[in-house]
């Protein structure tokens, strides 16, 4: 074999090393980049001729090497808390989806990196403009099945009139009939062995007091109550107004026994058209114990400004109000591959998907084998300085040492020149 061809072969030896730096020197260039997978450089063998010995037995003589290929390394990377809701992390499988334009090409693209933040149009965004892709809810937080663009709605959320209540208490079996004398909602409002109240709401989203006076008959355990609202919120006036008023019976276990134990209360505030509040006394008990109020509970709503947003394992986005409320305003979809190794890679932390990776399968997080979100954390570089130290030096001593192949080649052809002489 011609020695130029050691040469040569010595040559793709110092390439394939110095291809290798360059792999470690990009590790080492983005050791504090998000999301981002070390590579690990791929050699390969190169065959060169035939050879065929005296026995007949023949071999390959080699071509030196190659570089097959440089391979991402998809391992998970440490989780760094940063505070930031918007922020998130994949703890396990996946990618985050975006769509816009890169290098001039408008489509889906994937990443690891989750550093986001919202633009001017309310769109979840990372640095370069691309919009995350999951599922948009609508106005009343019902999530979608079909995929688009995330948009946060921060709109205000508007006023919303009780219709609906229920007061759950225990009336004391024990109790005596009140001292104070017979109860009366003008005169004697106090004279009521128990009283309760709850805050509701017109369609203006103003709070209106509506107490329930208990009355026990003497003698008995019947109970007569009466349903009063604020006069201040309905005519300015001062006292209460009715709005219901009825008898409660119980059975020897304590149990209300009424037909309906629904009432309407029909209110009509300040400047605003009669409303009618459906108001439950299912669960209230009449056992020997302390009057108390059991539970209670409305479905009307003050106006609320959105306040901020937290984003579960799941990926579900949810928006807290001023008005104490909670609205899902979508989900976040992560895309997973059968190979990830199949990827393009991009640059900008960005993949698409080839013939290699296989097709994308979409979903929501923490499904399908895709990994849960941590927000308001951010997943750090995969790259190990002392693992990238050793592969540099390993290349440089490759690199140094097919040098040498070069050289000694040379002083050999030097040798053979000389032979003339």
């Amino acid at each position: 074999m011609s020695i130029n061809r050691s040469m040569y072969i010595g040559l793709t030896g110092m390439k394939a090393n110095s291809q290798s730096i360059n792999v470690v020197g990009d590790n080492i260039a983005n050791l504090n980049t998000v999301g981002f997978k070390a590579g690990r450089t791929v050699f390969q063998e190169m065959l060169g001729q035939s050879l065929m010995g005296a026995s007949g037995r023949g071999g390959t003589m080699g071509g030196g090497v190659g570089v097959a290929d440089v391979e991402k390394m998809f391992s998970q990377g440490a989780l760094l808390g940063t505070g930031v809701s918007t922020d998130m992390a994949i703890a396990g499988e996946g990618f985050f989806a975006m769509e816009g334009e890169v290098g001039g090409t408008e489509g889906t693209f994937y990443t690891r990196a989750g550093q986001f933040g919202r633009d001017k149009e309310g769109f979840i965004v990372n640095a370069s403009g691309l919009k995350l892709i999951g599922y948009p809810s609508d106005s009343s937080g019902v999530v979608s099945s079909t995929l688009g663009a995330l948009q946060i709605d921060d709109a205000p959320m508007p006023p919303k009139a009780t219709d609906k209540a229920e007061i759950s208490v225990n009336l004391n079996a024990a109790e005596e009939d009140s001292a104070a004398g017979d109860f009366d909602l003008v005169d004697n409002p106090g004279a009521a062995e128990f009283q309760t109240s709850m805050t509701v709401y017109d369609s203006l989203g103003r709070s209106h007091e509506v107490t329930v006076f208990f009355d026990k008959a003497e003698g008995t355990n019947d109970w007569t109550y009466t349903v009063a609202a604020d006069k201040k919120g309905i005519d300015g006036g001062e006292g209460f107004q009715q709005l219901a008023t009825g008898s409660m019976t119980f059975d020897e276990d304590g149990k209300l026994n009424m037909a309906d134990p629904k009432v309407d209360l029909k209110m009509t505030p300040n400047g605003l058209s009669e409303q009618t509040i459906s108001l439950d006394f299912t669960g209230t008990t009449n056992i020997a114990a302390k009057s108390s109020q059991v539970d209670q509970t409305q479905n009307g709503l003050q106006a609320g400004t959105f306040q901020s947003l937290n984003i579960d394992a799941n990926g579900e986005i949810v928006g807290t109000f001023s008005n104490g409320e909670q609205r899902v305003l979508g989900a976040v979809a992560l895309a997973r591959f059968k190979s990830n190794d199949g990827l393009q890679v991009l640059g900008a932390g960005l993949y698409a998907g080839s013939l290699d990776s296989g097709s994308v399968i979409m979903g929501k997080a923490n499904s399908g084998g895709r990994g849960q979100l941590i927000s308001g954390t951010l997943e750090q570089s995969t790259v190990d300085l002392a693992t990238e130290f050793t592969n540099m030096i390993i290349a440089q001593r490759g690199y140094q040492a097919n040098s040498r192949t070069i050289t000694t080649a040379d002083q050999m052809m030097q040798e053979a020149v000389s032979i003339k002489r």
